[in-house]
């Protein structure tokens, strides 16, 4: 079997939802397509053009997103482990450097959402998130990014 794939509940919902959205635009396509080919005046048109391009990469999108959660496994970071940081822990860290506190989702990267609310995610596979992994409240830890090298303090862990 292939590889599992880690991810919180949160992230699995959000792509359930993102393999419907995607199922509902091949199924428009596949439409658009079909009624466009029934009528002959059609053959010229931008969006039956537009929705044979799409389609083969919709199909793409489906079948990854489909096997993603097919080897899912949900975890969920609790407290209760020692309130050490883990995969779906929500963390408060302290910029050092810049003298303020950031809230973040630890979280892996297939579930990563840029236009996410709330906390700001962190891919467990980034360096702030490998660095991440494992701390306690009190603990610092440094990341090189770029040229530039970051200290950060956890606040919390929940």
């Amino acid at each position: 079997m292939a590889d599992e794939v880690q991810m919180t509940a949160e992230g699995y919902r959000r792509l359930q939802e993102t393999l419907a959205k995607e199922r509902q635009r091949r199924d428009d396509a596949v439409a658009q397509i079909a009624a466009a080919r029934d009528d002959a005046m059609d053959l010229e048109d931008r969006n039956l053009e537009t929705a044979q391009i799409d389609l083969p990469s919709i199909e793409a999108r489906i079948l990854e997103l489909e096997d993603v959660l097919a080897r899912a496994v949900l975890v969920e970071g609790t407290p209760e482990e020692g309130g050490r940081v883990t995969l779906g822990s929500l963390v408060v860290l302290r910029d050092d450097e810049r003298d303020r506190e950031v809230e973040v989702r630890l979280v892996s990267a297939v579930e990563v959402d840029a236009l996410a609310q709330g906390a700001t995610q962190v891919s467990e596979d980034s360096p702030v998130g490998q660095a991440l992994m494992g701390r306690r409240v009190g603990e610092s830890f440094e990341v090189t990014q770029g040229e530039r090298r970051l200290r950060y303090t956890v606040q919390s862990v929940g």
